[in-house]
């Protein structure tokens, strides 16, 4: 018996002192449940909970740094639209008055500078030094030129996919598909005057009358020939042909349009007879491309009425190109812009998740320190009270400290 109730007091006084063990424990870490013995369900539940909020942590990462990168881009084609928009405005004085050499090269220089701005915009850094329109390629410069020669492009167009939230991912990789996937012209068709053109004329691209048409002309390979002629009556007449084959005829009216393959074409000045223009299906002209040739026609205009029209007809083209660009930097931008509201979307839901996780984390796990305080402090005179308790009952000195 005596055996039996020392035995029951030690397993009582332990029992009390790891539950009190437990509750210092909760007190000093602010958890109730720090293992998965201490309450298996919520163990578990926090422990996903828990590993939700550190993937949206690290998607909150990706998130900044997608916004950091494409709003520099947003920004850098924003000023490449405003350096066409000066081109076009450089190209329309030209194409508009008459110039003298001095003027037109004047107006060449400018140009020379916003070449080399485009190139600057064109190998914008992001905030952590990638380039921005080199596509996954983002520690190699995109767009390099060698002296004065053509602008390079060493870019990609791979794609570099970013989670920003579960399941959603947004592609955080430019190309320089902006600054060179226009075409030359009005992207069906650009005209070059002959070089021996004696007349004053130029045949521009001004519209599409045939979209299916323009599409297909510009498709195919085969130019379409332009020339003029005298008819019996001295009247200036033009004849078309593609291939051998006639595509039509008529006076060669100053200020009228001509349809050729679904592309209208106004025809200004007056041509001479024997002069001719061969109409070409667009092809790939990047805008820097598309700036040098305004740029070398404003440097070499002519002195003859002739030779300035043939600058006419360049400037004219360029006119054409500019637009093209004008609207694919716009679009362009307007896709990154659809990417920075989809990742601040992204964001702002993964904040709220977020916070929902950790309030769930806490709510599972953590400890009501007041009701913890105070079970410490019950316990605490219970052991001692048992203490005593156990000591009046067994004679013990030990215990007559208490």
């Amino acid at each position: 018996m005596l055996s039996s109730f020392y035995t029951d007091a030690a397993q009582s006084f332990s029992n009390q002192q790891a539950n009190l063990s437990q509750l210092e424990q909760q007190l000093s870490t602010g958890k109730a449940v720090s293992t998965a013995s201490d309450n298996p369900a919520a163990f578990v539940t926090a422990a996903s909970d828990t590993a939700s909020a550190t993937l949206l942590t690290s998607e909150g990462i990706a998130q900044t740094n997608v916004q950091s990168q494409l709003g520099v881009a947003s920004t850098a084609l924003q000023q490449a639209g405003t350096v066409v928009d000066h081109l076009q405005s450089i190209a329309l004085q030209a194409a508009n008055a008459t110039e003298n050499p001095a003027d037109f090269q004047a107006l060449s220089e400018q140009v020379g500078s916003s070449l080399q701005q485009l190139i600057s915009i064109g190998n914008t850094q992001g905030n952590n030094g990638e380039y921005l329109f080199s596509g996954t390629a983002k520690n190699a410069q995109p767009f390099v030129q060698t002296g004065s020669g053509p602008v390079q492009y060493i870019g990609n167009d791979g794609l570099s996919m970013v989670e920003i939230s579960p399941g959603i991912s947004v592609n955080a990789a430019l190309s320089g598909s902006a600054f060179t996937n226009g075409r030359s012209g009005n992207g069906y068709a650009s005209v070059t005057g002959a070089g021996a053109n004696t007349g004053t004329a130029t045949l521009l691209p001004v519209g599409v009358s045939n979209e299916a048409s323009a599409a297909a002309f510009q498709q195919g390979s085969k130019p379409i020939n332009v020339t003029f002629s005298s008819s019996a009556s001295g009247a200036v007449v033009y004849q078309a042909s593609q291939g051998g084959v006639s595509l039509g005829s008529g006076p060669a009216n100053s200020g009228g349009n001509i349809a050729l393959d679904g592309v209208e074409f106004k025809l200004s000045g007056a041509p001479a007879a024997g002069d001719s223009f061969t109409v070409a299906p667009a092809r790939p002209q990047s805008l820097f491309g598309l700036t040098q040739s305004i740029q070398q026609a404003l440097a070499t205009p002519g002195n003859t009425p002739a030779q300035l029209a043939q600058t006419q007809q360049v400037i004219g083209n360029a006119l054409a190109g500019l637009g093209q660009y004008q609207a694919l930097l716009a679009g362009t931008n307007a896709r990154v812009g659809v990417v920075l509201q989809n990742t601040q979307r992204a964001a702002s839901a993964n904040a709220q998740r977020s916070t929902a996780d950790q309030t769930e984390v806490s709510a599972l796990t953590g400890a009501n320190i007041p009701q913890v305080m105070t079970d410490i402090s019950q316990q605490t005179s219970a052991l001692q009270a048992a203490f005593k308790a156990f000591g009046l009952a067994s004679g013990l000195d030990v215990f007559n400290y208490l």
